[in-house]
């Protein structure tokens, strides 16, 4: 696998754009964690409990209960 450098601007964004940017960012975790919380649901051993309270945690911030 070939690495990815990325690098921002360093120009200031006006605060909407930082909340965009923000809420990009936040988008993106959060479907790891559910991409990740799928594949482990498929494996034949049970789920850590740390892993179930982070999945039950992001669904309460994304508003999923």
């Amino acid at each position: 696998m070939t690495p990815i450098t990325m690098v921002e601007g360093t120009r200031k964004l006006d605060p909407v754009s930082e909340r965009n940017v923000a809420e990009r960012r936040f988008s993106a975790l959060a479907s790891a964690v559910r991409e990740h919380e799928a594949s482990v649901r498929r494996r034949e051993y049970a789920m850590r409990p740390q892993d179930q309270a982070l999945y039950r945690r992001l669904r309460q911030i994304c508003g999923e209960l």
